[in-house]
């Protein structure tokens, strides 16, 4: 099948593009966290962990661009029904039901009690309650990113508080993204939306994002919950034919 035919139409390449760049991204850094906890991997932790740090953030980031320019063009077309977010919600909460329960049931740490799926499926709906802030959300943005920093600091010890970014003791996990303060970096997504998208349209034409290297890259981008969905499962099961590894999976 021709690449390009492949291609779904009504979207901004370029977003795919990086979106498509940041799941890569994301792959390669979940490989080298399992390879920590499954292999006791500590060479160049540093540099892996700024790794992390960056791709979470791009990947949240063009979370809030995508998000803002599909529902700005809904506005715009006085098209809007919430019932497509709505189920949006509905999909990815159950996805982070799963991993949360698959987690807890075949690791013997580490369970993903609020991590990216967790935090997407919030992130859709506060993302439409703050759409109409426009402007206003990078400001808004800095105190989510304050509130994160702040919240970081408190230790009780109860997992009610996890989505807010308030930790229980020792707690340890393999994937957590609180509200506080990744909301703050989704914001700064809808933020640079709102001001190179305006009204869901964009300002400049990429066609590079159509053609060879480029364009297999935005399929990526286009299908990056798939990915994410099955990307996990592969790469430890590559790791149990290869090494093993039963010591920290509660069979």
């Amino acid at each position: 099948m021709d690449v390009c035919s492949m291609q779904k139409t009504g979207r901004f390449l370029e977003i795919d593009f990086f979106r498509g760049l940041a799941i890569i991204m994301m792959v390669i850094s979940n490989f080298v966290t399992d390879l920590k906890y499954f292999l006791g991997y500590s060479d160049y932790l540093l540099f892996w962990s700024f790794f992390a740090l960056f791709v979470a953030s791009s990947f949240v980031f063009i979370s809030g661009v995508s998000f803002n320019v599909s529902f700005s063009k809904k506005v715009a077309s006085q098209n809007l029904t919430y019932k497509s977010y709505f189920n949006r919600f509905l999909k990815l909460s159950v996805i982070a039901v799963v991993i949360t329960a698959v987690t807890a049931y075949f690791l013997t740490s580490g369970t993903i009690y609020f991590g990216i799926m967790h935090f997407l499926a919030i992130s859709g709906i506060l993302g439409i309650i703050f759409y109409r802030f426009k402007k206003l959300n990078l400001f808004f943005s800095v105190i989510f990113l304050i509130l994160g920093v702040l919240f970081s600091e408190i230790v009780l010890d109860t997992y009610c508080l996890l989505p807010f970014g308030i930790l229980p003791n020792n707690f340890y996990t393999l994937d957590y993204f609180p509200i506080f303060p990744w909301f703050g970096v989704y914001l700064l997504g809808m933020s640079f939306s709102e001001k190179y998208y305006k009204n869901g349209v964009s300002r400049h034409s990429f066609e590079i994002f159509k053609t060879g290297f480029f364009n297999k890259i935005c399929i990526l981008g286009q299908n990056t919950l798939i990915i994410y969905i099955i990307h996990q499962p592969v790469l430890v099961g590559l790791l149990i034919l290869k090494y093993g590894i039963f010591s920290k999976i509660a069979l």
